[in-house]
Formats: C-alpha cells, sequence, structure tokens
C-alpha cells in the first residue's frame, strides 16, 4: 500500500528541492556580501592596485600606459604615464637642448617597493639637472618592468627606445631567463600572453593581494610559475624554450644592445648592480662576468657598483630581500652614475 507524500506530512520532492535552492542562494549571498565588504575593508588597508600589464606579442608583457597604482611591497604610490613607462609625462619628440638617458632594466630599476622619487632613475635625473643648472633640460626615462629579460630590453629598444632620441642608454639588470625571446613559436607566445590575462585579472583584487600574495606567501612563491614571473627550471610549460647555454643568449642580447645604440649615435653604459648574494660569494657573478666580456670587447663603460655596496651589506637592500636595494641603495647608484654621465653633458 502506497503512502501519499501530503497525507504523511512530508514535505514533497518539488518542495524540498526549492528549499535548497533558497538555502544555497542564501549561503552565496552572503558569502558575496562578505566578500565585498572585505575586498573594502582591505583596499582601505592598502592592498589591492597594483600595476596590470598589457600583453604584448613582440614584448610578451609591458606596463599598461596610463595608471596609478602602488607596489606590491611596502605600498609605495606608482604613476605609469601615457607611455608606459614609470614616471611625469614627457613629450615623445625630444625637446631642443635637452640631454635624454634612457634606463633599461627590471624591477631593480622600475622601483621595487619603492616610490619614484627613490629610484635611481629620478634621483639621476636631479643630481644631473643640478649639476648643469637651469640652461639645460636633462630627462632620464625609467623604462624598467619587473620580470623583464635581456632580449626583451633588446626588442623594447628597437621597437619603442630609439624612437624617443635618447643620448645615452644605462642597461641595468634583468632576469635571466631566456625564453622570451622573438624565436618562440606563435602557439608559445599565444599560450603565455593568456597567463598575462589572467595574472591581470587576479591582481585587480584586494582579497588576492592580501591572502594570496601576502598571507600564504609561501603557496604563491610554489604556484606563481602558473603567471608571471616565471622560473622556467620550475616549469613544464618552458621545456622546450630551454637554452642550452644561457650565458651566451643574455650575452649576445647585452651586446645586440650596446651595439645598436652606438650605431644610432647613442652612448651605452652597462651596469652591475650585485645581490646580498653576490657582496657575499667569494667568486665573480657569472652577471659580473658576462658584462665585462661584452665591455672590453666593445669599448663600453662598464659601472661595477659591488665595491660601493659592499660595506654596508643588507643595510642597502629592503628587508629579507637579497635582491631589490632600497632607497639608500638607489642614492648610491645615483651618485656613481652621475660621475659617469657628467662627461657626456657639454659645459
Amino acid at each position: 500500500m502506497s503512502v501519499n507524500s501530503e497525507g504523511s506530512g512530508l514535505p514533497a520532492a518539488g518542495s524540498r528541492r526549492r528549499r535548497w535552492l533558497q538555502n544555497l542562494a542564501l549561503f552565496c549571498g552572503t558569502f558575496l556580501v562578505c566578500g565585498l565588504m572585505l575586498e573594502v575593508v582591505l583596499r582601505v588597508m592598502g592592498y589591492g592596485n597594483l600595476e596590470v600589464y598589457a600583453p604584448d606579442r613582440k614584448l610578451y608583457w609591458r606596463l599598461k600606459p596610463n595608471q596609478n597604482s602602488f607596489t606590491k611591497v611596502d605600498r609605495r604610490p606608482v604613476r605609469i604615464n601615457s607611455h608606459g613607462t614609470r614616471g611625469p609625462e614627457f613629450p615623445l619628440e625630444k625637446p631642443a637642448g635637452t640631454f635624454r638617458i634612457l634606463s633599461l632594466g627590471d624591477s631593480r630599476t622600475f622601483g621595487w617597493g619603492l616610490s619614484d622619487e627613490e629610484t635611481y632613475s629620478r634621483r639621476l635625473e636631479d643630481l644631473l639637472q643640478q649639476r648643469v643648472g637651469a640652461n639645460r633640460k636633462v630627462e632620464v626615462i625609467n623604462a624598467g618592468v619587473n620580470a623583464w629579460s635581456y632580449p626583451q630590453m633588446l626588442v623594447y629598444f628597437r621597437e619603442e627606445g630609439l624612437r624617443l632620441a635618447p643620448d645615452a642608454v644605462i642597461v641595468g639588470e634583468a632576469n635571466l631567463w631566456t625564453q622570451f625571446s622573438e624565436q618562440n613559436s606563435r602557439e608559445f607566445v599565444d599560450k603565455f600572453l593568456g597567463r598575462v590575462r589572467l595574472k591581470n585579472f587576479l591582481r585587480r583584487f584586494a582579497l588576492y593581494h592580501f591572502f594570496i600574495e601576502v598571507q600564504l606567501q609561501d603557496f604563491y612563491q610554489r604556484h606563481r610559475t602558473r603567471f608571471i614571473p616565471v622560473d622556467p627550471q620550475q616549469d613544464q610549460f618552458f621545456k622546450e624554450q630551454q637554452q642550452e647555454d644561457p650565458d651566451r643568449v643574455f650575452r649576445e642580447a647585452i651586446q645586440a644592445l650596446c651595439q645598436m645604440a652606438r650605431s644610432n649615435g647613442v652612448e651605452p653604459l652597462v651596469l652591475f648592480l650585485p645581490t646580498v648574494t653576490d657582496l657575499d660569494s667569494t667568486n665573480e657573478s657569472r652577471v659580473l662576468r658576462v658584462k665585462r666580456e661584452v665591455a672590453e670587447r666593445l669599448g663600453v663603460p662598464l659601472l661595477d657598483l659591488t665595491p660601493d655596496l659592499a660595506g654596508a651589506g643588507k643595510e642597502l637592500y629592503l628587508e629579507a630581500d637579497p635582491v631589490h636595494l632600497n632607497a639608500r641603495g638607489n642614492r648610491i647608484v645615483a651618485e656613481r652614475l652621475l660621475e659617469s654621465m657628467t662627461k657626456h653633458l657639454s659645459p
């Protein structure tokens, strides 16, 4: 004998389903509201609003123009101008009587954890302007981009940098990854640009910044290879792009950049910024060795900051960061660059 669900007092299957959906909707709504409130609170606390990048088929990623953001470390203000470089606006065509320097590099040039005024590029501009006085204008364009490699810097200089008509170019530090070059296949480029877009989407949220990149920093470091920057040694995506002789690849990129500069009337200067590990090591850095070889072969000035930074050591770097110099360290770099660049300025 069958029992009617209504007569038994048990809810019908349709009613149970509706109630389950209502509870699910209530849970999702509550979760969304709490998430939005937490996002607002974290933004007030200073998280989120990191710099974002524009996917680029030649450069892979570049700073998106016309944005105001903050550095991921220490929340220092960042202004990206209409040319996609950090710092104030400047005219594309160099004004008459202006001495213009193009400063290339990675996050150490960009100014990781620093305000624009604290970067060695801006400090150098101020020091040079004080030296020449009001009779001549000095511009130092900070074209540093986080995680760029030397091949990317070479492409940028050829495609964008020369259009700025610089009088001199400073070849700073870069990540020694050889994967981001013009030799990669279209398929590789397409896949990697997808990573750039995903990374940009996540970086817009304070929740991602706080929980993933700060609170779960160890987890982030282990899994950041899914986005950028990428450590090719831990990423199978780059297996086919590995180079047998990575030193040769970035040696050729630095050499080609310096030669291109000279052939276009631009004076190159190769800069070496040691890490804390370099300062503590008794062996010469592979990067310094390669840069010295290129400088001697081409007769290009090489500025090695090792002697200037060795005395203070870790005190000149950001806290718990063996790579990025703090404001004091950047000031020392600018003062040494001043000595090298002054000779290019006419009295």
